[in-house]
């Protein structure tokens, strides 16, 4: 049976709360900060749709913007019906199929970067359209 280990170094409170959430593996902390969970159902696409939101969450909380403003978080659940958020989530899927081990810093960075940048984008246009007085 094939098994997928999540691992992080930063993460460990989001992924201990998706794991506490979900009920979808075993939480095992190492030495240095490492958390790893090892997941043995994850085929499937609900298990993919969660893990997905576990790394919006992740994208959202790192942005200063997003993580100040309700509103902003909930202007950026617009991104999900665009054909950004369905690459992502194609990709996520095929990344399941073929790996086995998923680094969640490493997802992150690389295979998040374009909707990354469109949560950046949206953040600027929508900072550029606000009327900000001097003392702001």
């Amino acid at each position: 049976m094939k098994q997928l280990t999540i691992l992080t170094y930063h993460y460990s409170t989001f992924l201990s709360n998706f794991v506490a959430h979900t009920g979808t593996g075993e939480l095992l902390v190492r030495r240095g900060g490492l958390t790893l969970v090892k997941c043995v159902n994850f085929a499937n696409a609900t298990f993919c749709e969660r893990l997905l939101e576990l790394m919006v969450d992740i994208a959202l909380d790192e942005n200063p913007l997003y993580q100040q403003s309700a509103k902003l978080r909930d202007l950026a659940g617009d991104l999900r019906a665009t054909p950004v958020y369905g690459r992502l989530r194609s990709g996520l899927r095929q990344f399941l199929r073929h790996s086995q081990t998923l680094c969640l810093e490493g997802y992150l960075t690389f295979r998040m970067s374009e909707y990354r940048e469109k949560l950046d984008m949206m953040s600027y246009s929508l900072i550029k359209k606000m009327k900000l007085t001097p003392q702001d």
